[in-house]
């Protein structure tokens, strides 16, 4: 498995340059790249600055795991609202074409869900059975009309939104898509609250096409105050090495770590590493 790291753990005034030169000097070997408002490297990118961000993270010898744009939570292709929803399916179809610039084929993909009111600004309850229905349509849409086509996959995560909520449900999601560029892009922590990662990990199988490190204390309140730094938490991770194993994954992992407490960023961003070094080790 290769070791990356999600740029989000690091600071937002920090250069790009600098990230990335913590990165490969902490020994990560990638880096997943969120293409944000904030980021000198939005969504609104030319094709020129792109390449110029492919160059630079050749030049510190690492490779782009994943793009990735929170501003798909504010604009679900669960909702109900079809204006919403081609948005959101706008920002997906954008970052299936900055994928190949960045030399990535992996869109971490944030669907919505039954509650959009996790991290979207606007909260939209929405029917079950609709939210379903709409995100498999504009997945299988977005597939086949350009992710396919750019040989980019659609990473679906598993996140809080009431939407998704067992291993057997999120695999027979992705099977009756059908679609090969549709996989999941598991997050080991996401799940904890309410079941075990091994076992997601056991029923996905190949369908997982990248992974998410983080880790939760269940001790909490339930809350995102639970997600904490890796192996401080309360996933079995020897179990999660474990069954990726078994499953034969063998592509990225990538921590996604915000920082807490007095850390400095570079600690933080080295101690991840070690911390993974550990974890795979198991």
């Amino acid at each position: 498995m290769i070791k990356s790291i999600n740029l989000r753990s690091f600071p937002k005034e920090m250069a790009v340059g600098e990230m990335l030169r913590l990165a490969r000097e902490a020994g990560f070997q990638a880096v997943e790249i969120n293409l944000e408002p904030w980021f000198p490297y939005p969504l609104e990118s030319s094709p020129e600055q792109l390449r110029t961000l492919a160059q630079m993270v050749e030049d510190e010898g690492l490779a782009v795991s994943g793009v990735y744009c929170r501003d798909q939570w504010s604009h679900p292709i669960t909702s109900l609202d079809p204006v919403t929803r081609e948005r959101g399916m706008a920002i997906i179809r954008r970052l299936c074409q900055i994928a190949p610039l960045l030399k990535t084929d992996s869109v971490l993909t944030a669907v919505g869900g039954v509650d959009n009111g996790f991290l979207g600004r606007n909260r939209q309850i929405v029917p079950y059975v609709a939210a379903y229905e709409n995100a498999q349509q504009s997945l299988r849409l977005l597939a086949e009309e350009t992710a396919g086509p750019l040989g980019v996959i659609l990473g679906v995560e598993n996140v809080w939104n009431k939407f998704l909520l067992s291993p057997l449900e999120m695999r027979r999601f992705i099977d009756e898509i059908g679609h090969p560029s549709v996989r999941a892009y598991f997050d080991v922590g996401n799940v904890l609250l309410f079941g075990y990662p091994e076992d997601w990990i056991r029923i996905l199988g190949s369908r997982i096409f990248r992974v998410h490190f983080k880790d939760f204390k269940l001790s909490d309140d339930g809350t995102a105050r639970g997600y904490t730094y890796l192996l401080d938490g309360d996933v079995n991770w020897p179990a999660v090495v474990a069954a990726l194993r078994e499953v034969g994954y063998s592509s990225y992992v990538t921590a996604e770590i915000d920082p807490q407490g007095d850390f400095s960023r570079a600690r933080l961003v080295h101690e991840t590493s070690r911390q993974m070094d550990t974890i795979l080790s198991y």
